[in-house]
């Protein structure tokens, strides 16, 4: 291995890992049932072995740094079988970063020709489409089409203050899109100078940096920046947690702030600008992976949601070591059972706290629990937090304020 792809922290922590085990019970890939192999240890293991194998004094004396062809494929199955939700490093006692340590295996597996064959038709898809569901990217924003009493520019303005940053599953998925649809009449409502890119706004890059392709998310970096500039925004808010993720680790922004529509919306609160109404149903919360240990977003989003709601209650699982949905780490281009079966396991955890509405603030993760619902009998609502605020929200108006 060139080892380039790996920081020296990785490769300390590769060292410091004792196999203790205790990453297995909380990955969401074990509790399916998969082979050993499959656990964050086992693969650590693996990657010491043939790091070990090709680089070790021992292996060079023993002259075993031949081709690691077959130990780098069974590495490859594994790695990639993983929704990188990060719950085996909150109970790591040494503390492994060990979701971008899978990001950077990845990277070093792509650079070697070791990543799944899917891969090769997503770069493909992207340079042609700009984004990895293989839509024509002109079609992003006509759900803004099928609204009522939209201004006649549609939200694509020349230069407004405030960037609507929408992500690729809100754009193109139909059973979401009322979230994008929703957050648009919340900044209406909170009197926002805003605008959406539409075809112009390009993937944020992340399925292709968690893929081990971060040279070919660059384009779309570089892309989005341009058009931030042209159009003057000082703020960017976002649905996605994914985008929110990515634009705070890799867009490199100074005097731009970024905020998810969870921050934006509880400081609408703060700012005495927007009551909730009273919530009835019991409702609970489900933190999404990037937004929850990725960007450690917990309270404003049960701060909104307790605004309003009689009864609130925790999922058994919450916070750090919340729930993965199953729609992470590029897994379901993978393996799609896996994915279906690790939201069905979130739906039944939702269904134990006798909740009747689950509330959550990501439209891959709604869309993954909507998709557990339909092959499960349930009578379980499903919202995200800004379809929630929309219909509950009493907006005060008055001028905007800042900070």
């Amino acid at each position: 291995m060139t080892l380039t792809n790996f920081s020296v922290k990785q490769l300390m922590e590769l060292d410091a890992c004792t196999r203790c085990g205790e990453c297995m019970n909380p990955c969401p890939i074990n509790v399916q049932g998969a082979a050993d192999l499959y656990i964050p240890a086992e693969k650590i293991s693996m990657l010491r072995r043939i790091i070990g194998r090709e680089r070790g004094l021992l292996g060079r004396l023993l002259k075993r740094n031949r081709d690691m062809s077959p130990q780098l494929t069974t590495l490859s199955e594994n790695t990639y079988l993983c929704t990188l939700c990060g719950r085996c490093q909150q109970v790591c006692p040494v503390n492994i970063d060990q979701r971008n340590l899978w990001i950077s295996v990845r990277h070093e597996l792509v650079e070697r020709g070791h990543a799944p064959a899917v891969l090769d038709q997503v770069i493909e898809i992207t340079r042609k489409e700009h984004n990895v569901l293989d839509y024509p990217n002109e079609e992003r924003a006509m759900w803004v089409e099928f609204m009522d009493d939209v201004p006649d520019h549609l939200y694509q303005k020349e230069r407004a203050d405030v960037l609507y940053f929408v992500g690729c599953i809100g754009s193109f998925s139909p059973a979401v899109q009322e979230i994008p649809t929703s957050f648009l009449r919340l900044l209406e409502a909170a009197g926002e100078d805003f605008a959406v890119l539409g075809e112009e706004e390009w993937c944020c890059g992340f399925p292709l940096i968690i893929a081990g392709l971060p040279g070919e998310a660059e384009a779309l970096r570089q892309h989005n920046l341009e058009k931030l500039e042209n159009l003057g925004a000082r703020t960017v808010v976002f649905s996605c947690p994914s985008c929110y993720y990515t634009w705070n680790n890799y867009y490199k922004l100074e005097g731009v702030e970024l905020l998810h529509s969870t921050q934006y919306i509880h400081r609408l609160i703060t700012q005495g600008r927007l009551e909730i109404k009273e919530i009835e149903q019991t409702t609970t919360y489900h933190d999404p992976c990037d937004l929850g240990r990725g960007m450690k977003v917990f309270e404003p989003p049960r701060e909104v949601i307790k605004a309003g709601a009689k009864n609130f209650v925790e999922l058994p699982q919450n916070r750090e070591r919340g729930y993965c949905c199953g729609g992470g780490g590029d897994l379901e281009m993978i393996d799609a059972d896996v994915t279906n079966k690790i939201a069905c396991d979130l739906l039944n955890a939702v269904q134990s706290t006798g909740a009747q509405m689950v509330v959550t603030a990501c439209q891959q993760c709604k869309r993954m629990l909507l998709n557990s619902v339909s092959t499960e009998e349930s009578a379980m609502e499903i919202k995200d937090i800004v379809e929630l605020v929309l219909e509950k929200g009493i907006f005060k108006g008055g001028p905007r304020k800042n900070g």
